[in-house]
């Protein structure tokens, strides 16, 4: 379109509205919509702001509860063929309940004196109390009711920071006689030899000991009351102090050499002052293999009781050997013993020894009892293991000792002994054996000697 004024013909073109202008009618109501993608987003983060804030809370509670005390490990309690055990969680305590129980019988032939000694009895009761303290220490209580008497054996405590170095205070078995310190259970024959006769039950005192070299070398020392021949007394009678000591090797320890068996070899000994009186003799009796008294010192009145007064020595030579289902083991103790009584003083040099040979059939021997390797299964076709057996024991009382010093209607000079056994080992906690023993002896009798005594000893054993 062409408009004419003032001589100039203009364009008309079509322009943007200017940024002010009003929207055309109808349009000014409504409100703008905000994107769906906002939305989405705002509602996201109200989310995640509302959850921020319950996790603070939850934090400011745990902070402002005490925390929790840490659960402490239960104890655990065992029962299997080594006793009752209640332990703690570190293994730093224990506590065992162990027992022993021991039923016998006597049979005596050819000498009718000694009928009245056939009998069943309880040799030992023992209920054995033992455990570990800190870790550090063990401890051993073992009174005994059998006999029909009660008596304590064994009470110690054994401190042992490194295996070459032990403490032991109590009352416990001393250094001398290697088959004494075998326990009742393992022994081969019912009863000890006849050396037993030489050394003491048990000693009280402090004893240092250890192993060395994996077991190579073991040692003892020890400060003791120095207890009379046989005995388990508590107290000592006097101030002075006996010395023991052991001294043993096992040569085949060594891993090269295990394979040939188990030898060990050693020497004990003791020595130390006693001083007893006639009312308190310090003096022991000593037993024939089947337990009758073969010996003893003169008793009656204070100018005839005979009683330790001065040195009292013991020496032990010792050996065992066990290889497979075999076993050897032997020894030799002699004692200096100085005695007083109104009389006047001396001394006596007395001697023993025996020499035991055994063979396990379906096991292996050892110093700690037959292991039989299937133990009795009716089941399984298997019967546990069956230990032979023979010793030759002997026992020289010093001739000296008639004298002065030995009652003579009472007590032999020497005395023999040969026997054999036959063990039944069920499994570790029972065993069912017997022995046939000859015994023969010089003295025992004013003007003659005393008669030959066959027994026949049984027992059947428990021990957990």
């Amino acid at each position: 379109m062409v408009v004419l004024g003032g001589g100039r013909a203009l364009a008309q073109e079509e322009r943007p509205p200017a940024p002010d202008a009003v929207p055309p009618s109808g349009l000014a109501s409504l409100p703008l919509a905000p994107s769906p993608d906002v939305t989405a987003l705002q509602t996201r983060l109200d989310a995640l702001d509302q959850r921020t804030r319950a996790l603070e809370a939850e934090r400011a509670r745990l902070l402002a509860q005490p925390p929790p005390s840490a659960a402490r490990p239960a104890a655990s309690a065992t029962a299997d063929d080594s006793g009752f055990a209640l332990t703690s969680a570190d293994k730093r305590y224990q506590f065992r309940l162990k027992g022993q129980i021991q039923f016998d019988g006597r049979r005596f032939f050819g000498d009718s004196s000694l009928e009245s000694s056939d009998t069943f009895l309880l040799r030992r009761v023992r209920p054995i109390i033992a455990g570990t303290l800190f870790g550090l220490t063990d401890f051993m209580v073992v009174p005994d009711f059998g006999n029909n008497t009660a008596a304590l054996y064994d009470a110690y405590l054994d401190t042992h920071p490194w295996p070459w170095l032990r403490l032991r205070v109590g009352k416990f078995k001393g250094p001398v006689g290697l088959e004494r310190l075998q326990s009742d259970n393992d022994l081969v024959f019912l009863e000890r030899a006849l050396d037993s006769n030489l050394s003491s039950q048990r000693e009280v005192g402090i004893q240092l000991w250890g192993d060395l070299a994996s077991g190579l070398v073991h040692w003892d020392a020890g400060i003791v009351n120095g207890n009379p021949d046989g005995s388990i007394n508590d107290v000592d009678v006097n101030h002075a102090k006996s010395f023991a000591g052991r001294l043993f090797l096992q040569p085949f320890a060594l891993e090269p050499l295990r394979r040939a068996g188990r030898l060990g070899v050693g020497i004990a000994a003791s020595t130390g002052n006693e001083k007893g009186s006639p009312t308190n003799t310090a003096l022991g009796a000593f037993k024939s293999a089947g337990q009758q008294t073969i010996f003893s010192y003169l008793t009656g009145g204070a100018n005839n009781t005979v009683f330790a007064l001065g040195r009292h020595t013991r020496i032990n030579p010792q050996l065992y050997y066990y290889v497979g289902p075999f076993g050897l083991l032997a020894e030799w103790l002699k004692e200096y013993q100085e005695l007083s009584n109104g009389a006047g003083t001396g001394a006596v040099n007395n001697q023993a020894g025996h020499v035991t040979a055994s063979v396990v059939i379906g096991g292996d021997e050892s110093f700690e009892g037959p292991k039989p390797r299937h133990p009795l299964s009716i089941a399984d076709g298997t019967f546990g293991a069956l230990e032979i057996a023979v010793r030759y024991e002997w026992l020289d009382i010093d001739d000296t000792a008639f004298s002065t010093a030995a009652d003579p209607a009472k007590s032999v000079t020497k005395a023999q002994d040969v026997g054999g056994a036959l063990n039944w080992q069920i499994n570790r906690n029972l065993k069912v054996g017997g022995d046939y023993l000859e015994s023969w002896f010089g003295g025992g009798l004013k003007g003659g000697t005393r008669a030959r005594e066959t027994v026949l000893l049984g027992r059947f054993q428990a021990y957990f």
